[in-house]
């Protein structure tokens, strides 16, 4: 599910509350350059706890978000952050830890990360530049 858009965070979680069941079974949710709030991002994604691939970039994801991330979402195989300037090493290694399955990391753009070799060393492929070229 894209989502990408000009909906407002009352909308956003409005669509999801009442369609707990659907939620749960949702693999993908991409909310990539909206405005949500993180109460209102991590309020939905408390709900999909089978979600694989998460894009979240050029939002106002935080630690916060991720540390939810991490505790609903294990079974995340992409996590695509870029342009999040709030979010640091200690959220991503949170994610990293929670989420065993995690194969690709999108940090493109996020100033206070840098850890590289954390991730790599979780065998975990980066995605660190504007043109979502990887390293590992």
């Amino acid at each position: 599910m894209n989502l990408c858009g000009n909906m407002r965070s009352s909308e956003f979680v409005a669509l999801f509350l009442p369609n707990v069941e659907t939620c749960s079974s949702l693999e993908y949710l991409d909310i990539c350059e909206t405005r949500f709030t993180v109460q209102a991002m991590a309020q939905v994604l408390q709900l999909m706890p089978n979600l694989q691939h998460l894009d979240v970039s050029d939002t106002d994801a935080d630690d916060d978000l991720l540390k939810v991330v991490s505790q609903s979402n294990r079974k995340l195989l992409y996590l695509a952050v870029g342009g999040c300037v709030d979010i640091s090493n200690a959220g991503i290694k949170r994610v990293v830890e929670s989420c065993l399955q995690l194969q690709v990391v999108d940090i493109a753009e996020c100033p206070f990360i840098d850890d590289y070799a954390f991730l790599e060393a979780n065998n975990i492929k980066l995605e660190i530049d504007s043109e979502r070229d990887t390293i590992h």
